[in-house]
């Protein structure tokens, strides 16, 4: 790879908004977000050579997979030698589809590769890639998805998972849930981010070093309120929430250090937590809402548990759950750049302990499980009272919102 190539990478996000993956992206230079390819497969060796060479892998996607573009000529040519764990192989469209091409296909899946079909479009050649697929990749903007209805449970039977792209808009996402679709991407979710090396804005940074002081084991009170102090976007937010009749205050508090003695040490933390999140840029207002309504929900059953009305650590567990998509970064390579407890690692990663209990069932209720079977039952929380603690979280967040 040149000097001047790099590589983007765009998120594919699950329906709870966790990111899964990333595509890599071909770019000729870092001032241009496009690409004008005239030799495919020089592209995808690029990329290949950025992404497993110049670069570290993990520093490029961690442990999540890395969706690359392949032409048929190429995956008829012997591939280097990169380990199938990670790598999705996605066959680009429009491809000839040749007796030996299928031959390649079904090698590349015994070998532990998994293999994409990009923008596809099903027709009486194509079908008989079906077979040789892992995940079907559908250009929503170019076929609607309620064109797919019928299909989608007949490939889900065969271990199919459809995948939504060019997602654009909330509806569009939301249309593509209900249909089935399990896995997203588009300009909805983020925009092809150009690295080189894994560099992070000056913005994600200045978030990023908020979030690890604040959620320090051993926080410095005056520290903390000189950073929020120093925000002017956020000593704006920070005030107007404590003035904004929630806390049924008699007098207008003017100032961060007032604020901070009035809401306290943690729930200035819950606060300041989504307050930085919801300054990064281009991310979607239904991620902010959706992290939000989780961090409140957890908190609400947090107090039910501990039978306190501020329960450390749980809102907290709920928000960053996402915070892998808030900041298109794995969520271990993340919490290596954190200083959080133990306790909430555990949590985030392996939904391990009483938090971990308590968000892994929180979200199977935002995906639609709303079995009584939630694992909460020895708190006598049932589905009934899990709707009910999820309601109160959507009026909470939607009189909230910044």
């Amino acid at each position: 790879m040149n000097q001047s190539s790099l590589i983007a990478r765009q998120p594919i996000c699950s329906q709870s908004l966790k990111v899964v993956g990333f595509e890599l992206l071909y770019r000729m230079n870092a001032g241009e977000n496009a690409a004008y390819i005239t030799n495919e497969d020089a592209a995808t060796i690029d990329v290949l050579l950025a992404a497993y060479n110049n670069l570290s892998i993990n520093d490029v996607v961690g442990d999540q997979l890395a969706f690359v573009n392949f032409s048929g000529n190429l995956l008829q040519q012997k591939l280097p030698p990169i380990p199938p764990k990670q790598l999705v192989i996605e066959l680009l469209e429009d491809q000839k589809i040749t007796p030996d091409l299928i031959k390649s296909l079904k090698q590349l899946r015994r070998k532990g590769y998994k293999i994409a079909l990009d923008d596809f479009c099903l027709n009486e050649e194509t079908i008989t890639l079906i077979d040789c697929a892992d995940i079907i990749k559908l250009d929503v903007l170019a076929s609607p998805p309620s064109s797919w209805e019928s299909y989608i449970p007949k490939l889900s039977d065969r271990g199919i998972t459809m995948l939504a792209e060019k997602v654009e808009t909330y509806d569009v996402y939301e249309e593509c849930c209900e249909l089935g679709f399990k896995l997203f991407q588009g300009y909805f979710f983020s925009k092809p981010k150009i690295i080189s090396g894994k560099k992070m804005s000056s913005n994600e940074m200045s978030v990023l070093k908020l979030v690890n002081k604040l959620n320090s084991s051993e926080v410095n009170y005056d520290e903390v309120i000189q950073l929020i102090a120093a925000d002017v976007d956020l000593s704006y937010n920070l005030l107007r929430t404590v003035n904004s009749g929630m806390y049924g205050l008699s007098t207008k508090i003017d100032s961060v250090r007032q604020a901070a003695v009035i809401l306290g040490l943690d729930h200035l933390r819950n606060w300041i937590n989504f307050l930085a999140l919801s300054s990064l840029d281009n991310k979607p207002q239904v991620l902010l809402d959706t992290a939000m309504t989780r961090a409140r929900m957890c908190e609400l059953i947090g107090q039910q548990i501990t039978k306190t009305d501020n329960p450390e650590g749980f809102f907290t567990a709920g928000l960053f759950s996402m915070i892998d998509a808030f900041f298109d970064v794995p969520m271990r390579e993340l919490l290596k750049k954190l200083s959080f407890k133990e306790e909430l690692n555990r949590a985030l990663l392996r939904h391990e302990g009483i938090l971990g209990n308590v968000l892994k069932a929180v979200i199977a209720h935002q995906q639609g499980n709303m079995s009584n079977d939630n694992g909460l039952s020895g708190y006598r929380i049932g589905g009934q009272e899990m709707t009910e603690i999820y309601l109160e979280s959507i009026q909470w967040v939607e009189a909230n919102k910044i």
